[in-house]
């Protein structure tokens, strides 16, 4: 699948802007599942097998420095199903992190969300991944850790 996109539980993630730089099947696959969602508006896709799809919106994903999930939809590019989960009235949604693998080297913002990354790893907050994936247990870490003095905003 390239060298492109976040690697979680056996899925890849990639954020719209770098679609092309993955393989070519998987590419395809992104294409066809935005087509068949359409108009769902969608700016990271999860390639979870051969066959299915997740289009993904988040909120802010330029700017929030943790984008919350907005809404899903899994397509399933073989036979066109494609289910839709409204997440935005959520009081807890997932939390995007490590922006900056899921776009192409050439993302004029991907140096500065690569340095948020390192500042979090040096400060320790990445060592229990499966504890940051809902905001509100993500903002109790950052607060915990103090990283409004660097520049992490904890809400």
């Amino acid at each position: 699948m390239g060298g492109i996109g976040k690697r979680v539980r056996g899925s890849i993630y990639v954020h719209a802007s770098a679609v092309s730089l993955l393989s070519e099947s998987s590419r395809l696959l992104v294409e066809k599942a935005a087509r068949l969602a359409a108009p769902f508006a969608w700016n990271v896709a999860r390639i979870d097998a051969e066959i299915t799809i997740g289009l993904l919106r988040y909120d802010a994903f330029e700017v929030a420095p943790f984008p919350c999930l907005a809404a899903a939809a899994r397509v399933n590019v073989e036979t066109g199903r494609v289910t839709s989960t409204d997440y935005s009235r959520s009081e807890n949604p997932l939390v995007l992190h490590r922006k900056e693998l899921l776009v192409g080297d050439d993302h004029p913002m991907r140096s500065g969300w690569a340095d948020v990354t390192k500042r979090l790893e040096e400060a320790g907050l990445f060592a229990h991944p499966e504890r940051i994936g809902r905001r509100s247990t993500w903002l109790e870490r950052l607060a915990s850790a103090g990283l409004e003095r660097i520049g992490i905003p904890v809400e």
